[in-house]
Parts: structure tokens; C-alpha cells; sequence
């Protein structure tokens, strides 16, 4: 296996998907906040889920449940228009990582363009580790002091105002789609999460920032809130903490999930991506309850 460093991330060629690539590929995620493996030819869906499962564990669902399943391997499932993770009409899906305001999600999502268009459908990651390096002292210390608030819905709220219209097609898909605990996605949600997480792969610091579902901080005052939150949000959306990825046919980027968001811009055409989640450890034990208190203003 070869590989160069791209950006914040890395490209791999020459791959040959055995557990010792896998292995490499896993630091490689940790280094940095993706890796690009370039194939000639087309991957089986054994060969994909075989190497992702040598990286961790992979979450499965159900074949005869979730629509969109590859092969028979509920490790894989379609993405795009009118699938999992669907976005707007377009085909365009907003920034955001698995964990969002989730208690129990993948370390790493896997990406595997098993078809490509031709038009459109660039996918955008960002670099939140580095970017907290580069904050001043200052604001670091304030980061890892607080916890971002998370916008929650029950599953009346969400199945009433569709809000899970962008990530899972149907109703049916929404109360199907397993996490890798086997519980629904819906019944993981929390509302604090640590503003500041220390990545599992290398135990380097970074900001855990989906600023989509984030609606402030603890322990500070209204104003202070919406000042951080808007400097964080456009601290890290620079272009220097932003890589945009073109596909190529048969491509695989494995995405971090810590310390990275990513998004997909519009497409045409027909496009068929097949995405897996992983899950370093087994968190299949209880979810962990957060709590809602804080000592101080919020």
C-alpha cells in the first residue's frame, strides 16, 4: 500500500484490502480527517465489508427491513436522491457527521462511489482538530470548559414535521435504520455533548462542532453563546480547514466522525454510493445519560 497526504487527509493507492492495510488505514484516519483509496476496478461488496470490519465494527441492518441494502450485506446501504441521506431535491445534503446530537453513533463512515455521475455531487470535509490548534489559548480553554446544547425531536415531532426527510427517505427507513447498539437512531438523542473531545484513534484534541444542531453553550451567558458560536462556525468553515473531494469512479474515502463534518453538493444523473458505519468499539452496553444541569449560567 501507498500513500501521500492530501490537505488534511490522505490519498492511498495500490490497496490490496488486507488486515494490515486496514490497520494502516485506521492510523491513517486517526493522522488526519480522511483517507482516499483510488481503485482501477470495481470492489465486491464482501472485499468492502470484510476490510471495513478488520478496521472496527461495522453497523448492520436489516436486509428485509431497510431499503437500499448491497448484495445481501446489511453493512452496506445505497445513498443519495430518494435513499439514505437523500438531502433536498437536488440531491444537495447540508454539513453535518453521524454523531450529531447522538449519544451512541460511527467513529468512521465509509464511502464507496459504486456509480458516478458526471455532474455534480463533489463531497466537502472539514478539519475541526486543526482548527482548534489554531484558536488562541483564550478561547481553547473556554471551549473545553462547556458543552454544546443539541436540538432534540422525539419521534411524534420528527414523524410529524418530517424533519428526517434529508437523512432517511420514508418513515419506514427512519424507524428501521439501526445504530450499532440495535436501537433506532431516534432513541439515542441527547441534548449536551462536550464542545471539546479527545480523538479515539491518537487522543489529540479537537472541536466536536455540528453547528447545525447545536443552539448554545452551557455555563455562559446568552450573548457570550451566540458570539462563540458564530466565531466558531466561521473559524471552521475556512477555506484552509476545507477539503472538496471529486470522485472518481470506484473511489472509497473513509470520513473521521470525531473531529470533521462533511457535505454533498447537488447532482444530476444517476449516482450510487455505498455507505457503511464504523464503530472502533463496542458500545453496545447502555447509553450514557448526560446531563442537563450545569453549576453556572446558561
Amino acid at each position: 500500500m501507498k500513500y501521500e497526504q492530501t490537505q488534511f487527509g490522505f490519498t492511498v493507492t495500490e490497496c490490496d484490502y488486507s488486515s494490515a492495510d486496514a490497520e494502516q488505514v485506521k492510523k491513517l484516519v486517526g493522522d488526519g480527517r480522511f483517507v482516499v483509496i483510488k481503485n482501477k476496478e470495481a470492489l465486491t461488496a464482501r472485499t468492502l465489508v470484510e476490510f471495513y470490519r478488520a478496521i472496527g465494527n461495522v453497523v448492520k441492518q436489516d436486509v428485509d427491513s431497510v431499503d437500499g441494502c448491497v448484495d445481501g450485506y446489511g453493512e452496506l446501504v445505497k445513498a443519495g436522491k430518494g435513499r439514505l441521506f437523500s438531502g433536498k431535491e437536488d440531491g444537495e445534503l447540508e454539513w453535518h457527521c453521524a454523531g450529531m446530537n447522538r449519544a451512541v453513533s460511527d467513529d468512521i463512515v465509509a464511502m464507496y462511489m459504486a456509480i458516478h455521475t458526471s455532474s455534480g455531487g463533489d463531497t466537502f470535509f472539514s478539519d475541526s482538530q486543526t482548527a482548534f490548534t489554531d484558536l488562541d489559548p483564550i478561547t481553547q480553554e473556554q471551549c473545553r470548559q462547556i458543552k454544546g446544547k443539541y436540538v432534540t425531536y422525539s419521534l411524534k415531532q420528527s414523524i410529524e414535521n418530517m424533519h428526517y426527510k434529508e437523512v432517511f427517505h420514508d418513515k419506514e427507513m427512519l424507524l428501521a435504520f439501526k445504530d450499532i447498539d440495535g436501537n433506532p437512531s431516534f432513541d439515542s438523542q441527547v441534548n449536551r455533548k462536550d464542545l471539546v473531545t479527545v480523538h479515539p484513534i491518537t487522543g489529540v484534541a479537537g472541536l466536536y462542532f455540528p453547528w447545525s444542531v447545536i443552539r448554545g453553550f452551557t455555563g455562559m451567558p446568552v450573548t457570550e453563546q451566540k458570539l462563540l458560536y458564530h466565531k466558531l462556525k466561521a473559524h471552521t468553515l475556512q477555506d484552509k480547514y476545507i477539503y472538496r473531494h471529486h470522485w472518481d469512479q470506484y473511489d472509497i474515502v473513509l470520513s473521521d466522525q470525531h473531529h470533521s463534518l462533511h457535505r454533498r453538493e447537488s447532482y444530476d444523473g444517476n449516482r450510487e454510493l455505498w455507505r457503511a458505519g464504523i464503530v472502533l468499539q463496542s458500545k453496545a452496553s447502555s447509553i450514557e445519560e448526560w446531563s442537563c444541569m450545569s453549576s453556572r449560567t446558561e
